[in-house]
C-alpha cells in the first residue's frame, strides 16, 4: 500500500515510507540516471531503483538482504496473470455484477476497519465511486465520503454527481476541499515551504491533497479507501506481453537522457501481482496519507480482484462496462452513469505551471542541477518556459514535464 525505501551505510539499515526522510543519504550528485530519464520522459517503471543511487525501494514481493558489507535486493519470480475469459453459458450481466459486488464485500470483510473512522474517496469516477458505494451499503450512514473538488467548467457537474451518489446511497457527512484553494507550487504551499520534506514523486496536487488529509484527520478518520488499480477491469493484455516500447524524449531533454532511452525497461521488477500503474500511483499518493496518520485500502490491487479483472470478457472491459452496469444496477441517475464532461485537474495544473513553475524556472535560469548533469537542454527548456509563461493554455502541452522538472529541482536544492 505504501512504498518502503531503504538505505544502508556504515552497517546501518534505515527505512521509511517517506523518501525524503532518508535525505542524509541523498545528494544532487547521487542521482540514478535511468530513473531521471524515466521521470523526464513520462515512463516511470516499478522496481528497486529510486531517484537516488543510495536509496532502494522494497518492491512488491521482493526481498532485502543485509550483511556486514552491503544491502542486496532480490526480485521475486514473475507473477502469473490470467487471460481474458468468456462468461459461462447461461450467465447474464446481472450475475457478473453481483459477483463483482460479492468479491468487493469479501475483500472488505478481510480487512479490519472501524466504519466511523473510515473515509472513501468519492471523486465521481467509476473506480472510486463503485468501491465507496459498496462500503457505504455495508455500513449505512457511517462511511465518510471525501474528495478534492476540481472546480472549473466541469466543477458543477462533479459536485452534482457526487451529491446524487451520496443522497442515493447513504453516507456520513461529506468532506471536500476545493483544489483551487491550494494550487500546486504556490508560494507558501507545502512543496515550496517545506521542500526538504517533499519528494519529487509525491502527489502533484500535494497541497490540496494534504489539506484534505488534514480535514480527514480532524474528523478522526484513520483509514481511506481509494480506487487505485481500477483500470485493470478495462485492460486487455496480450498473451506475449506486447512489444517493448522505447519512450520519446521531450525536446528539452539533453543528450544524456536520449542516450538512455533504450534502457527504460532494464533492471525493473518482473510482472507484479497488482498492475504496475497502480503500484506507481500508490507510491505517489500514500506517503502523504501516512504522514497524516491515514492508511489506504485499495481493493482493486487485491490479488483476487486483480484476477477477476484480468478474466473479464472483452466486451465487459471496454469503457469499464462492468463498473458502468453496476451503477445502473444500483439505480443511480443517468447523470452519474454517463457524465457529459471529463472531470480532471488539468486546468489547475495549467495555471500552476503558468503562474508558478515558469517563474521558478525563469529565476533559476541555467543554474539547474538537471542542466549541469546533462539531463536537460538549457536553451530549449528556456524557450518552453517562455511559452508556458504566456498563459495557461500555452502551458497545457508542457504542464507535466515542467512540473516534474520544477519538483525535482526544489527537492535537490533543499538537500
Amino acid at each position: 500500500m505504501c512504498p518502503l525505501y531503504l538505505a544502508y551505510d556504515q552497517k546501518q539499515l534505515t527505512g521509511s515510507w517517506q523518501l525524503m526522510d532518508l535525505r542524509e543519504r541523498q545528494a544532487p550528485d547521487r542521482l540514478d540516471e535511468k530513473e531521471v530519464m524515466r521521470l523526464l520522459t513520462g515512463h516511470p517503471r516499478y522496481g528497486h531503483d529510486t531517484l537516488f543511487t543510495s536509496i532502494k525501494r522494497l518492491s512488491e514481493r521482493s526481498s532485502a538482504y543485509v550483511d556486514a558489507d552491503e544491502l542486496r535486493m532480490v526480485y521475486p519470480a514473475a507473477a502469473e496473470h490470467a487471460r481474458t475469459s468468456e462468461l459461462a453459458e447461461g450467465t447474464e450481466g446481472p450475475a457478473l455484477v453481483s459477483a463483482f459486488e460479492a468479491l468487493v464485500d469479501h475483500i472488505y470483510a478481510r480487512r479490519p476497519l472501524t466504519p466511523a473512522q473510515t473515509a472513501a474517496h468519492l471523486s465521481g469516477g467509476k473506480d472510486s465511486t463503485n468501491l465507496a458505494i459498496s462500503l457505504a451499503a455495508a455500513y449505512p450512514g457511517l462511511i465518510t465520503p471525501c474528495a478534492l473538488l476540481i472546480g472549473g467548467e466541469a466543477g458543477p457537474q462533479q459536485a452534482a454527481r457526487r451529491r446524487m451518489v451520496i443522497d442515493h446511497t447513504g453516507f456520513a457527512p461529506d468532506i471536500t476541499v476545493p483544489a483551487a484553494d491550494h494550487p500546486p507550487l504556490a508560494p507558501g504551499g507545502l512543496r515550496r515551504a517545506h521542500a526538504e520534506a517533499i519528494s519529487p514523486l509525491d502527489e502533484p496536487h500535494l497541497e490540496a491533497a494534504d489539506a484534505l488529509a488534514q480535514a480527514l484527520m480532524a474528523r478522526g478518520i484513520t483509514t481511506v479507501v481509494a480506487g487505485f488499480g481500477g483500470d485493470e477491469v478495462a485492460r486487455v493484455r496480450r498473451p506475449d506481453g506486447g512489444p517493448v516500447r522505447t519512450p520519446e524524449a521531450p525536446t528539452w531533454c539533453g543528450e544524456r537522457v536520449r542516450d538512455l532511452l533504450g534502457e527504460v525497461n532494464t533492471g525493473i521488477s518482473p510482472a507484479t501481482v497488482a498492475p504496475e500503474t497502480a503500484l506507481v500511483a500508490l507510491e505517489v499518493a500514500t506517503p502523504l496519507l501516512a504522514r497524516r496518520g491515514l492508511w489506504a485500502i485499495t481493493p482493486f490491487t487485491d490479488p483476487e480482484l486483480v484476477r477477476f479483472g484480468q478474466r473479464l470478457p472483452l466486451d465487459w472491459k471496454r469503457d469499464k462496462r462492468l463498473l458502468t452496469e453496476r451503477f445502473v444496477a444500483r439505480g443511480l441517475p443517468d447523470a452519474v452513469v454517463h457524465p457529459v464532461m471529463r472531470e480532471n485537474f488539468g486546468h489547475l495544473m495549467n495555471r500552476a505551471v503558468h503562474e508558478y513553475s515558469s517563474g521558478l524556472l525563469r529565476s533559476w535560469g541555467k543554474d539547474l542541477h538537471l542542466v549541469e548533469q546533462g539531463f536537460l537542454d538549457a536553451a530549449v527548456l528556456s524557450e518552453t518556459v517562455e511559452r508556458a509563461a504566456l498563459d495557461p493554455d500555452e502551458a497545457a502541452p508542457y504542464r507535466t514535464g515542467l512540473f516534474l522538472i520544477t519538483a525535482v529541482e526544489l527537492a535537490l536544492r533543499a538537500l
